[in-house]
């Protein structure tokens, strides 16, 4: 069973200075297909450190982030006084488990964090938890390219085989095979009414910041690797010099966010 306060353990501080920023166009589509204004409430499930949370707190009056990692919500809270924003909460919790008043918010985003959670259950309770005009933006990364050619399915064939076929999901989880796409999920549940938007990125990385990112992930965090750790980064490292000798590596594709809306028939 996925314990899911070790899947990220250690991760914390590397996920807050290398998680790959999202585009602001994805910030303002929110903004705009939600109908959100400086009196609206968002909640932020899987929240990690704040990155979408803290964007989004400069356009609406309140941002709950929730995340079962207490140290994601220890650095999450450092981040927003480093940063200055007062109008957002963090809170460690898993989604299943969230207790909040009906009705309470306008938005629920789970930005790359969807497939940890028992999505039906999840959306589920967010229909509760949603004002009946609420939304949920479901959010995924899709890379399509990488320079120098096939380094990134190269580092992630690597490390599946370092980690003995499967990828982890901390100490002696695997990470779990959907059998059902997000929006599969989503047409499944009240909020059937699907909109889909794709903003494209473009994302250079150092080696250095590209070890770093690796340490913010599940198959690279440093409580998941132990005393393995720096076995595992000499070993990439070698793989990533062998594309390129000057560490310089380039990544490009699009942010998937899906948008649903209760659909006619929900009884709400």
């Amino acid at each position: 069973m996925l314990v899911a306060s070790e899947i990220f353990s250690g991760a914390a501080p590397y996920y807050a200075r290398h998680a790959v920023p999202y585009p602001e166009d994805v910030f303002r589509s929110l903004v705009r297909l939600c109908r959100l204004t400086t009196s609206s409430r968002v909640l932020d499930l899987g929240a990690g450190t704040g990155q979408i949370g803290l964007p989004l707190a400069q356009s609406v009056a309140h941002v709950f982030s929730v995340d079962p990692s207490s140290e994601m919500v220890e650095e999450g809270k450092r981040m927003a006084t480093t940063l200055g924003v007062s109008n957002l909460d963090f809170v460690v919790s898993t989604s299943e488990n969230l207790q909040l008043p009906a009705s309470t918010f306008d938005l629920t985003t789970v930005a790359l964090a969807f497939h940890w959670m028992d999505r039906a259950a999840v959306l589920t309770k967010l229909s509760q938890i949603l004002k009946p005009d609420g939304c949920v933006a479901i959010i995924d990364r899709v890379r399509e390219h990488s320079e120098p050619s096939e380094w990134y399915e190269a580092m992630v064939k690597d490390i599946t085989d370092f980690w003995g076929g499967s990828l982890p999901a901390g100490p002696g989880g695997v990470r779990p095979l959907l059998k059902q796409s997000h929006r599969e999920v989503l047409a499944a549940s009240d909020f059937n009414e699907i909109t889909e938007l794709r903003h494209y990125y473009r994302y250079h990385w150092t080696i250095d910041d590209l070890l770093g990112w690796l340490s913010s992930t599940a198959m690279g965090a440093p409580g998941t690797l132990g005393p393995r750790r720096e076995r595992f980064l000499t070993r990439i490292r070698q793989l990533l010099l062998s594309y390129s000798p000057a560490g310089s590596f380039m990544d490009r594709g699009h942010i998937t966010t899906l948008i649903g809306y209760r659909g006619k028939g929900t009884g709400l």
